[in-house]
């Protein structure tokens, strides 16, 4: 199975915060941004159907698609 760039890019976060640690609450919110590249990254629709039911997802979806523009590149 090939490893989507978004999870790639989330694994890598994750593993350089667990090697680091040097804040408690930093490592804490990019574990978090670590976790949505993998999730977002092995199942795309449902990540995005979440974050668009919840409050203000109107602008979820408008960040996602520029996020993934980003990535892509």
């Amino acid at each position: 199975m090939a490893i989507n760039i978004r999870t790639k890019l989330g694994a890598a976060l994750a593993i350089g915060v667990l090697a680091g640690l040097l804040s408690g609450l930093l490592s804490l919110l990019l574990l978090v941004v670590a976790g949505f590249l993998i999730a977002w990254g092995q199942n795309p629709q449902g990540t995005e159907a979440f974050f668009e039911s919840l409050p203000f997802g109107n602008y979820s979806s408008k960040a996602f698609s520029r996020l993934s523009a980003l990535l892509s590149e």
